[in-house]
């Protein structure tokens, strides 16, 4: 039977009809996506909360489980002391999930991890980040804390045991971690360090005056007493109660008496007798 032209074109009117009825199965009467669409982000790498290619979307308990998983690698090698992995494991925490409280803590044993791992400056760094991006963390004392442990006992090691004469050691070490303690205790007075921050301080302060005292010796060996009692005075006047400053006013004593300085020489007998 012959099929008239009007009959092929009434045909292929119903396929395209069909066609763009598929084709706008998707979208509602007034143009627009349905509540089911979510658009990609153009701007994010790897978006894995987007679905792709069929791929449902990652929910947050999903990844909650796996910064858990992967912290506990990390914290597995801080306490097997293989601090090299801990620090790799912390880092890529901090990278994949950076906005979870497993990448806060993480921030937070790093510090102490590259400690351990002998690279204060790295530790110290790490550690004013974390007091700059987390002013008010619960544990931002400990950190405090942290760096002053950091500053008194980064020159400790192969130096110690050598047979350098101790008026030739630097104690600015020293001296900056008496500094952090000290802020430690003013800014966090009711902090659980502060009773061991004190000690410190003390046994800090002792040692910088002991290390004074013998820039002290080297000048009165060399029978120079003008710089011996100005050296020993400031002793006298910068660590009150260390030890140290009954060495020098004895010192301050036999220098003055050297200089010819009497009256001077006297008062300062009568303050050591006291």
């Amino acid at each position: 039977m012959t099929v008239s032209l009007a009959s092929r074109l009434g045909v292929a009117l119903l396929v395209i009809t069909a066609t763009l009825a598929g084709g706008m199965s998707g979208c509602s009467s007034d143009g627009t996506k349905d509540s089911g669409y979510r658009p990609k982000n153009p701007f994010a790498k790897n978006d894995r909360n987007q679905p792709s290619g069929g791929r449902p979307a990652v929910t947050e308990q999903e990844l909650k489980l796996e910064a858990d998983k992967l912290y506990r690698v990390a914290r597995g090698a801080l306490e097997a002391s293989d601090f090299t992995e801990a620090t790799v494991r912390y880092d890529l925490l901090m990278d994949r999930y950076p906005f979870t409280e497993y990448a806060t803590q993480a921030e937070l044993e790093k510090i102490y991890v590259l400690n351990r791992d002998f690279k204060p400056d790295e530790a110290l760094t790490a550690a004013d980040r974390f007091l700059r991006e987390h002013p008010r963390h619960a544990r931002a004392d400990y950190v405090q804390y942290l760096k002053g442990i950091i500053q008194a006992e980064r020159d400790k090691g192969l130096a110690d045991s050598l047979p350098i004469d101790p008026s030739r050691k630097d104690v600015g070490n020293l001296r900056k971690a008496y500094d952090e303690f000290s802020l430690l205790i003013q800014k966090y007075p009711n902090s659980r360090y502060n009773e061991d921050a004190r000690a410190r301080m003390m046994d800090l302060r002792n040692r910088v005056a002991d290390n004074e005292m013998h820039v002290v010796d080297f000048y009165t060996r060399r029978g120079a007493w003008l710089a011996a009692a100005k050296r020993a005075e400031q002793v006298i006047a910068q660590y009150p109660g260390a030890p140290a400053t009954l060495r020098a006013l004895k010192t301050l004593e036999h220098s003055y008496r050297a200089l010819g300085l009497t009256q001077e020489a006297e008062d300062a007998a009568r303050t050591l007798a006291a």
